[in-house]
């Protein structure tokens, strides 16, 4: 395997210092690429080089995806209003893949999504999402982290690029071991919309090496990444030591008030699609993470939450 030279966008992140790392210990060079000087990490070692650069700001990346083998695509904005975020996930996308168009040897796009992207309602409750399950066609029914991953697909989709496009699902690890999936704590309970069906969890360190594993191969995508044999929400519960008592409010009889209620004064949860996305059964194939990590070891559900618990501040 020849040493590539990475691009790393959103390299300080949760995912980000993880892809770094990896990509490291198997023998690439990384341009890591942060929003301000301050996030540049003490961990990084010669082989990375920071760089500080808004991905909006004409020349922001001038010389830096010059030798580039690959960039993986992963900063984005989740906090703020719907401004911030389209600026700084479908803006800067759109912003990256022109300056890439501009190389004159383009390299290969590595576009981190999510399986947020997938239609819900596509699907029967208990089946299975897979890479050719319908993405959601009425974005504006989800909240904008959907809308805005499915923007990032197709603006990237639109330039013609090499490109790998990765669907992570809950990706976890320390200081983030919960997550919308898994329910709603209301003091002394667990308030959960269903007890059935799978978790696509995926431990963060696993979610990185797969991405740099489809950096090495130069895959076609699109690829879920989800740990092989997906946990029971009960079961990862188990396995994060969670011992308050759960009550389960049907998921369907959550959406179907959230019909009755006016759209602009309902919470996130009460608005249907939203609702089915999160919360109804269903089951995920890992098929395509399986043949990409094919000779490699990935951390299981057990070990992860134990390393993940043990490096919590």
């Amino acid at each position: 395997m020849a040493p590539q030279t990475i691009v790393v966008t959103g390299a300080a992140g949760f995912i980000g210092r993880e892809v770094v790392a990896c990509a490291r210990a198997r023998g690439h060079h990384v341009h890591a690429v942060v929003r301000r000087k301050d996030a540049i990490l003490s961990e990084w070692d010669d082989g990375v080089t920071p760089v500080v650069a808004d991905l909006l700001q004409q020349d922001a990346l001038a010389g830096v995806l010059d030798d580039a083998d690959t960039v993986v695509h992963l900063a984005a904005t989740i906090s703020g209003d719907a401004a911030r975020q389209r600026r700084d996930t479908v803006d800067a996308t759109n912003a990256l893949c022109e300056a890439m168009t501009a190389l004159p040897s383009t390299p290969r796009l590595v576009l981190v999504s999510s399986i947020s992207a997938y239609a819900h309602d596509a699907v029967a409750e208990g089946g299975m999402i897979d890479e050719t399950s319908a993405l959601e066609a009425v974005p504006e029914k989800r909240d904008i982290y959907c809308q805005n991953k499915l923007l990032q697909e197709q603006i990237a989709s639109s330039f013609g690029l090499p490109l790998t496009i990765l669907r992570p699902g809950a990706v976890y690890g320390p200081n983030a071991l919960w997550n919308v999936h898994l329910g709603v704590p209301a003091g002394p309970v667990l308030v959960q919309f269903t007890n059935g069906g799978e978790l696509p969890a995926i431990y963060v360190k696993n979610c990185a090496l797969a991405i740099v594993k489809a950096c090495e191969a130069g895959a076609d995508g699109p690829i879920n990444l989800i740990d092989p044999d997906p946990p029971t929400r009960a079961q990862y519960l188990q396995a994060i030591g969670w011992t308050k008592p759960s009550i389960v409010l049907p998921w369907r009889l959550l959406s179907f008030l959230g019909h009755l209620m006016p759209f602009s004064s309902k919470p996130g949860l009460l608005h249907p699609a939203i609702m089915q996305a999160r919360m109804m059964p269903v089951r995920y194939s890992t098929a395509g993470m399986q043949a990409l990590m094919l000779g490699e070891t990935l951390t299981r559900l057990p070990t992860a939450i134990r390393a993940s618990q043990e490096a919590e501040t």
